[in-house]
């Protein structure tokens, strides 16, 4: 007996690219289209945070210049009296202080990354209040500097340990290098705009009023910081991600892995060595450079390097050593323009000459480096142990910082009590020729240590 069975065709509502929808494929595209819809509500809240972050880091180097850097060497010039020898101790305190990172990262780790940040604004803010207040003739050494430590202190504890992590959460790996490129190319801009306005308001040396009016701005900044962190705050992913940054392996087994970076550490060393630290206190104290000058030197190296940064960025992301090669030869250019600058004449035009390219250079260089740097660093160390191995990186090359800065000075201070020759404006002094025998030496290592860097790059 043969038994048919009569097979009738099942009706199809649910269609797709001609084919039937079962009802688990209905579900798992639902969850699919949830969590579509979730990625597009993280991405459009990361987007609002990145620019947020733009807006609060548009005005972090001219508050920095102004309390810390080049600004503020004025002001201690100019205002304040100081010597040569105070002024680079302080100079040369200012990255000593970023080794509080050290036990900061282990006693802050879970804290809220934006309430830190919150309270280092507001003490900063007490900073610049206190320099608006209290008469300038009670700063002394001792009384400066320790304002200056605590600055620094909260400073470290605020951006110095959070920025960075606050920064990853709310960028992805598509959009991380054209945030923080469109970031540094914002307040680089931003700076020298103000640099350029600078060398305008200040003559031939900054008064009070100047200063005074220059804390105002950075005063503002600060404000601004403040708001744009709180409305970062607010955003869910913000609120989602502030457990500290977990260690799974032993300090000294991560260490152990990631050997390849002692060859960047060696290249840091090297462009530290011979670096733009105290050029403005060169310029000011041994070869005598108005405000006015000095002014447009700080004006100048900062445009150089904002508008050098996009062509760099292209031929380090293209080829490593062909831009190691250009920064090289640059330094070299540069040895020849310190060498050959000349003496303060008032109302000389070699002297506008030789600032403007020798400005222009240091700028160049200073920007070539930090973007080779920033970029061999993250290629020789693993992700998962990136959080204590740069940490470490960095507060070694403070420690070496403070140490240089102070050798530096000690030679600029002898600089300026002996010259070793003066023909017409062209002097030759112990920090000329120090230098020289510095750039000259680093290139040449710079070579080998790079060379044998890519070797391990290859492994």
């Amino acid at each position: 007996m043969i038994c048919q069975y009569n097979v009738y065709p099942v009706k199809c509502n649910d269609k797709k690219n001609g084919k039937c929808i079962s009802g688990n494929m209905k579900i798992r595209e639902m969850a699919i289209d949830r969590r579509r819809m979730e990625d597009i509500g993280v991405y459009i809240e990361k987007k609002y945070c990145q620019k947020q972050a733009i807006i609060f880091n548009s005005f972090n180097q001219i508050i920095t210049n102004t309390l810390t850097g080049d600004i503020m060497v004025l002001f201690l010039t100019d205002i304040l009296l100081f010597k040569i020898a105070n002024i680079t101790f302080i100079l040369s305190l200012i990255p000593l202080v970023a080794l509080v990172r050290l036990p900061l990262i282990f006693v802050l780790r879970g804290r809220s990354k934006v309430k830190m940040i919150e309270i280092s604004i507001i003490v900063k803010v007490i900073f610049v209040a206190v320099l608006l207040s209290v008469p300038w003739n009670l700063l002394g050494v001792w009384n400066y500097t320790a304002l200056i430590i605590i600055y620094q202190i909260s400073t470290e504890y605020g951006v110095g340990i959070c920025w960075q992590p606050l920064m990853r959460e709310i960028t992805s790996i598509s959009d991380r290098g054209q945030f923080f490129s469109r970031m540094r190319f914002v307040f680089m801009s931003l700076n020298t705009l103000f640099i350029l306005l600078l060398a305008f308001f200040v003559g031939d040396v900054m008064n009070s009023l100047q200063y005074k009016a220059l804390l105002c701005v950075s005063l503002f900044g600060l404000l601004l910081q403040f708001y744009t962190i709180r409305k970062i705050s607010r955003k869910q992913i913000i609120i989602a991600n502030n457990e500290g940054h977990k260690i799974s392996r032993p300090l000294l087994q991560q260490l152990s892995d990631n050997k390849k970076i002692l060859w960047a550490l060696i290249l840091d060393l090297l462009f530290l060595c011979i670096g733009f630290t105290l050029n403005v206190v060169y310029l000011k104290t041994v070869m005598g450079y108005s405000s006015k000058l000095v002014s447009l030197y700080i004006t100048l190296n900062n445009l150089g390097g904002t508008l050098f940064l996009p062509f760099m960025g292209r031929v380090l992301d293209r080829n490593l050593q062909k831009g190691n090669r250009y920064i090289c030869r640059l330094y070299l250019i540069y040895m020849v323009v310190l060498v050959m600058l000349p003496v303060y004449v008032s109302g000389s035009m070699i002297n506008v000459v030789f600032i403007t390219i020798f400005s222009l250079l240091s700028g160049v260089i200073a920007s070539g480096v930090y973007l080779m740097m920033t970029i061999i660093q993250h290629s020789l160390v693993k992700t998962e142990d990136s959080f204590m191995v740069l940490n470490l990186y960095q507060i070694i090359i403070y420690a070496v910082a403070f140490v240089s800065t102070n050798v530096f000075g000690s030679i600029i201070n002898y600089a300026g009590h002996d010259r070793i020759s003066i023909i017409y404006l062209f002097s030759l002094d112990i920090f000329k020729c120090v230098y020289a025998f510095l750039i000259l030496g680093s290139v040449v290592i710079v070579k080998i240590v790079f060379h044998k860097m890519n070797l391990n790059l290859r492994e």
